[in-house]
């Protein structure tokens, strides 16, 4: 079944940039919308963990003043099956997560998010991935319904094979999603996740229509963790040629930024960390790269005739 369609922006010049609030660990979420807002972004990336019980309506109001919109929006627990960083408390049994996936689905409708992302879950061992992964139909069911009952869309989203997914690839996802049967579930791409995927560029081409949303980072060299990435064209290079095939795949949604590079607050203090900058620096950093590659990008699809304004 063909996903419904997010927001989209027809002007492909002007690429809708958003930041992952997951990204700047050291912000409040008044910060990372005042910081985007200064940086000229278009949206934030709502993380729920970082939200004050009770000011919802204030940090409506806070990103109305700011003129700032809700790219994705990211349940305080995510995933249906569990995630080596899950918060303290939090259940394993994956029904009882879902019921608090769909309570945060509840909440987080009032800012009008592009997507709210769900995730499979990963153990981060590529040996012994997340399971059962029986659990997920049943349970995207539920996600669906509620989604549904709340007028929002779901991100479903690709998490690597080497992170420890038990589903992992553009296909997978799609057949899992057709499985499913709802309108309402599409997949959350994210160039991390799924760089070293056999054929990746045709297989966008060919499943463009269940990408609903798209994290943009890149892949370091020497990956020395989950929380170890890199900023849009360094590193491996990967995020260039992905953004020039979803553009000409017609995405025309957010391109929101998920950029982990740990300083000690997932356990390992690199010295290059980015998150040692002050993190509006780091923002706008983040913008300037993706703004090159995403240029890179449009030369290359108009030199060979590739670029669709549809």
């Amino acid at each position: 079944m063909t996903p419904l369609q997010p927001r989209s922006f027809a002007d492909v010049e002007a690429p809708q940039f958003a930041m992952c609030s997951y990204s700047t660990p050291h912000n409040s979420i008044y910060d990372d919308v005042e910081q985007s807002a200064v940086v000229g972004a278009a949206a934030v990336g709502l993380w729920e963990g970082k939200f004050v019980d009770g000011e919802d309506e204030k940090l409506l109001e806070f990103m109305a003043t700011h003129n700032i919109a809700t790219s994705t929006a990211v349940p305080e627990r995510h995933s249906i099956l569990g995630i080596p960083f899950d918060l303290p408390g939090t259940p394993k049994d994956p029904e009882a997560r879902t019921e608090l996936i769909c309570r945060s689905i509840e909440r987080l409708a009032k800012f009008r998010p592009a997507v709210v992302a769900v995730a499979p879950g990963t153990t981060g061992d590529a040996s012994a991935p997340a399971g059962p992964i029986e659990e997920l139909i049943p349970n995207l069911r539920t996600i669906a319904e509620v989604a549904e009952a709340n007028d929002v869309l779901i991100g479903f989203e690709l998490l690597a094979e080497r992170r420890g997914c038990p589903v992992h690839t553009l296909p997978a996802m799609a057949e899992m999603l057709d499985e499913v049967g709802s309108p309402r579930l599409g997949i959350m791409f994210d160039v991390f996740h799924s760089w070293p995927e056999p054929d990746l560029i045709n297989r966008i081409a060919k499943y463009a229509p269940y990408i609903n949303s798209v994290q943009v980072c890149d892949a370091r060299i020497d990956e020395r963790s989950g929380f170890d990435r890199e900023l849009p064209g360094r590193g491996r290079a990967t995020a260039g040629p992905i953004i020039e095939a979803l553009i000409a795949a017609g995405y025309r949604s957010y391109w929101e930024m998920e950029v982990f590079s740990d300083d000690g607050s997932y356990g390992n203090d690199f010295p290059d960390s980015y998150w040692k900058m002050p993190h509006v620096d780091f923002i706008r950093e983040t913008k300037q790269e993706f703004e090159r590659v995403y240029a890179s990008a449009l030369t290359n699809l108009r030199a060979e005739g590739r670029l669709s304004t549809s």
